[in-house]
């Protein structure tokens, strides 16, 4: 009876250690089930114990009770006691575990949701070989085959590196090594039809069910020695030898370019769709104000994908200011978009305070190399050499080009605490939070002094009619609103957004997360226009699309969005009539919700994130010819 009490309470202590997040004590006790062999059996402390913990933190996560820094300061309890606990796991028990290669993909840094799933693997008993983020898209391929990996999981949060996700999955087909593993993607702008799209096995909504559904598929696999085995390799190479054949010939086409070419050409022609009543400048300020306007705006989050028209590589669009103002230009005049937002990537303050950056040549610089502690941020001043100020006189050459043709120009840049996870790391910035608040406070207070720093250069150097601010981490499936407030809305309202009434501008941000907390971030704020993206698959959990957003915020701030970027990497005649539809869809029904709410203009029709960089241009040509064709129409239709 008291081995069975002991039994119990080692149990019971090692599931709250996890709870709590109290590495010490789930490291001690792991300890004593060694030391007292017999009484507790170390997998069933890892799996009665520790993984029961996280069990329970996951549900409570699910059920909006803790959020993601509660989860990742208890992850590190549980992998602090099956550091003690692995290695006397008995072989038979060990051999049991599946094996999975984990990471988020080349150019990505974002590696919240990637660890997430890494722990909710190892709670559920899989050996989650994790390659960490900004993963060279050859080591997935190299580490599966060294370990004869079961699965590969592949995350991404940015539009513009999702490709790399296919890119591997190809490379397992030209290897022969596709029918050996299962291949799992996720993050935010994965969708269902994407992961079908590029041949991978699954994506799902979230860690848990990531888990759930990877212990059911693992079950259906052959043996790994069949699997990895050479006879089945050779037959997979010649399996997928024609399919990637067709494959290499479409892939030598540049589709962004090639569909450059034939705008410029059109519009070389023919011009561009008719005369309108108002200029993009009249239009956008119109709406801002709610305003009479001919039509809505209309601007698909088109970035670097317009260097196609100049053309030049994604690398000298970041770093060479006049190859900025020729793409932004370029897009301006073959597009024919209503304004261009300037933005390059999400690691412009980053790199200033410290980070190393990376400058692939045809993808969105990154962030790599973080800071060892907090204390070595240092705010510098905002001078030449600095990232900031070369986007500053980037967008200011943009913004004398654009006014050329009646266009305005938006500058952006990242805000204070997306400044400190991309200078210090997301995960870890997370799990300070809770161990170590103060510190991470100080922290964003030095990147909000050096946000503001750049926003004052932007207004000084009059290098923009409008600032854009990307404060990414409001997000309610992250963190809690009161978090959210604590680490990073404080400092904007207390900071930043002064600076904005200081030089009598609109403040604006870009979200492209999935649950947002707008009343902060706009009411709180301020907020005179909101660019946002909308998840479908996530409305249950917080997202949402024109019609919530209207009808809540739209007298107070013009909202901007909604139509899913994804679809810009496919030139089918397919997904380009997708992409008409999904627009005439936003641009009728926000209309409506505007009319109905005594509105008559506030709303700009955008895509939820940027066009990924190596997306074809033809579908941002058809989303706005759309607009410019029926908006003048509908508008007198539904405003009168």
């Amino acid at each position: 009876m008291t081995e069975n009490k002991s039994k119990e309470d080692i149990l019971n202590g090692l599931t709250n250690a996890v709870i709590q997040g109290d590495q010490d004590s789930a490291k001690e006790l792991a300890t004593k089930v060694i030391e007292n062999g017999g009484v507790v059996d170390p997998y069933e402390a890892i799996v009665d114990g520790l993984a029961k913990g996280m069990s329970i933190m996951s549900d409570k996560y699910e059920n909006g009770e803790v959020f993601v820094p509660h989860l990742l300061v208890a992850s590190n309890a549980m992998y602090a006691g099956m550091k003690e606990l692995t290695p006397y796991i008995k072989t038979d028990e060990a051999s049991k575990q599946a094996i999975v290669i984990i990471g988020t993909v080349q150019g990505d840094v974002h590696d919240i949701g990637k660890n997430l799933v890494k722990t909710m693997l190892t709670a559920s008993g899989f050996n989650a070989i994790d390659l960490g983020n900004d993963v060279q898209l050859d080591e997935f391929v190299e580490k599966a085959k060294e370990n004869k990996a079961d699965a590969i999981s592949m995350s991404a949060l940015m539009t513009t590196t999702m490709g790399g996700m296919e890119t591997v999955i190809d490379k397992l087909k030209e290897e022969g090594l596709r029918d050996s593993v299962i291949v799992m993607v996720g993050g935010a702008p994965v969708s269902e039809d994407y992961a079908n799209e590029i041949g991978a096995d699954a994506t799902l909504p979230d860690a848990d069910s990531a888990a759930d559904w990877l212990k059911d598929a693992v079950k259906e696999l052959e043996p790994a020695e069949r699997r990895w085995s050479e006879e089945k390799i050779s037959t997979s190479k010649v399996k997928y030898r024609e399919e990637l054949a067709k494959k290499t010939v479409s892939e030598e086409v540049d589709i962004g370019r090639e569909t450059a070419k034939e705008i410029i050409d059109e519009v070389e022609s023919v011009g561009t769709k008719g005369k309108e009543e108002m200029t993009s400048i009249e239009r956008v300020t119109s709406s801002l104000a709610d305003k009479k306007v001919d039509r809505l705006p209309v601007y698909p989050l088109a970035c670097g994908v317009t260097r196609k028209f100049v053309p030049t590589t994604y690398k000298q669009y970041a770093i060479d200011p006049e190859m900025f103002a020729q793409s932004a230009y370029a897009g301006a005049k073959y597009l024919d978009y209503d304004m261009f937002v300037g933005l390059i990537d999400l690691s412009i303050t980053a790199g200033d305070l410290g980070c190393e950056i990376t400058y692939p040549e045809e993808d969105t610089p990154s962030s790599k190399g973080h800071l060892e502690d907090y204390e070595e941020i240092e705010v510098p001043e905002v001078k030449e050499g600095t990232r900031a100020y070369e986007l500053v006189q980037a967008t200011k050459l943009a913004k004398e080009k654009l006014h050329e043709i009646g266009k305005p120009v938006v500058g952006f840049h990242e805000g204070p605490l997306l400044t400190l996870t991309q200078l210090m790391g997301a995960d870890r910035v997370m799990m300070d939070m809770k161990t170590n608040p103060e510190v991470v406070r100080d922290a964003v207070d030095k990147c909000a002094d050096y946000v503001n720093l750049v926003t004052e250069k932007f207004f000084e150097e009059d290098a923009c009619d409008a600032l854009c601010i990307d404060n990414l981490w409001s997000n309610n499936k992250i963190m809690s609103e009161d978090d959210y407030w604590k680490f990073d809305g404080k400092f904007i309202v207390d900071k930043h957004v002064p600076l904005f009434k200081k030089y009598d501008q609109p403040y604006m941000i870009h979200s492209c997360a999935d649950s947002v907390h707008y009343d902060t971030q706009i009411s709180k704020f301020g907020t005179d226009l909101f660019s946002y993206a909308y998840y479908p698959n996530e409305r249950e959990q917080g997202s949402k699309n024109y019609s919530d957003l209207i009808p809540k915020y739209g007298h107070e701030c013009c909202m901007m969005g909604e139509v899913d970027p994804i679809q810009f990497m496919d030139n089918s005649s397919e997904t380009i009539d997708k992409i008409k539809s999904d627009t005439d869809n936003v641009l009728t029904g926000a209309l409506n919700t505007l009319n109905e709410n005594g509105l008559q203009s506030k709303y700009v029709v955008s895509t939820g994130c940027e066009i990924p960089p190596g997306g074809s241009l033809t579908g941002v040509k058809e989303m706005i010819d759309l607009v410019k064709e029926k908006g003048p129409g509908l508008q007198k239709k539904t405003m009168g």
